[in-house]
């Protein structure tokens, strides 16, 4: 019974020492591994001409060299039959936890989606003033999350008993990127991207925190990934609209792209019938159809360039070609700016 006492105090006593440690540990763990920055394609495809081209350039990665564990809080019970003994720690993601070089991976994702839903190619060299420049700067790009540790243990008479766990959580990521658009001296458009996204996180099962540590900074890694395609989506996006007055230009019988707000309807009453006794009938387009029978407070289903999705709101303000569209994402009410070709009444 005494050597067991003595056991049990040796072992207390040795992990209030490494708790004190605790983070550089994980720290060092956590560095053995690092994950794919995979980039998800599924916008949907444009059949826009590519005409315009476009040098883009990134001045800055303020993403840190190596992924970092600092000591946010403790939480230490010392009581007679009952322990415990609680860390928590905060974890950056780094440089050093991802495989591709995220500048790298940034400027070739925007590439390959510019192919995907960009009216507009890119080119790799700054020939003169009818190049196109997309000036991006990443003013801040922050992925964090936490992780627990925990030892419970408890003594009686005639026995005792311990347990411990370790365990992740989600992921957030918050990233700011300054963008310029120029056609050679001139301005067209200058804006920040603002985008902050949770990455759920589910824990394996306990006693493999090898496979917890590596699922862990898998998860860091695909909110950054996911976060990195919704600020890629919006700025493309602003480009075909800085190009063409529209997100998604369509298209002319002479394949010139043109925005919606320049199509105009074709009048027949210029247009010989082929059966001169049977009347002619005037075609009305259907989203012209929908935006006259609109009103304040019908619901909408509109595309959202943000999300890559279709998503559901009301009509709160119709503004000509474009309606103002109030929608709830994440809890909150928000609303967003959608032209007529871009949603459908429910």
């Amino acid at each position: 019974m005494l050597e067991n006492m003595r056991n049990l105090n040796i072992a207390i006593f040795a992990l209030i020492l490494v708790s004190c440690s605790e983070s550089k540990m994980l720290q060092s763990n956590l560095r053995k591994y690092n994950a794919s920055i995979g980039y998800l394609h599924d916008s949907p495809l444009s059949s826009c001409p590519r005409n315009n081209q476009v040098y883009i350039s990134i001045n800055n990665t303020p993403l840190d060299t190596v992924t970092t564990v600092s000591k946010l809080n403790g939480l230490v019970l010392p009581l007679i039959i009952f322990n415990h003994f609680e860390t928590t720690m905060k974890v950056k993601l780094g440089q050093s936890s991802i495989q591709e070089d995220y500048t790298n991976f940034f400027t070739g994702s925007l590439t390959d989606e510019s192919k995907r839903s960009g009216c507009f190619s890119v080119t790799n060299k700054k020939t003169n003033d009818s190049i196109y420049t997309l000036d991006l700067t990443i003013d801040s790009c922050n992925t964090t999350s936490k992780y627990r540790k925990s030892f419970t243990f408890w003594f009686l008479v005639v026995a005792y008993g311990w347990s411990y766990s370790e365990s992740g959580s989600l992921a957030q990521t918050d990233l700011l990127v300054s963008a310029k658009f120029r056609k050679g001296n001139s301005l067209l458009y200058e804006k920040k991207y603002n985008v902050n996204r949770i990455q759920p996180f589910v824990n394996p099962p306990r006693g493999n925190n090898n496979q917890l540590h590596a699922d862990f900074t898998a998860n860091m890694v695909e909110g950054l990934s996911l976060s990195t395609k919704e600020c890629i989506d919006q700025i493309i996006s602003d480009v075909n609209i800085s190009l063409y007055g529209s997100a998604r230009p369509i298209m002319k019988v002479d394949n010139a792209p043109v925005s919606a707000n320049q199509v105009k309807e074709v009048s027949l009453d210029t247009i010989k019938p082929t059966h001169p006794a049977e009347p002619v009938q005037k075609i009305i387009p259907k989203a012209e159809t929908a935006k006259n029978q609109l009103q304040v407070g019908d619901k909408v289903k509109f595309y959202n360039y943000g999300f890559n999705d279709y998503m559901k709101g009301v009509v709160k303000e119709i503004k000509g070609e474009t309606i103002i569209v109030e929608y709830e994402s994440f809890g909150k009410m928000k609303t967003e700016e959608v032209h007529k070709s871009d949603f459908k009444k429910l």
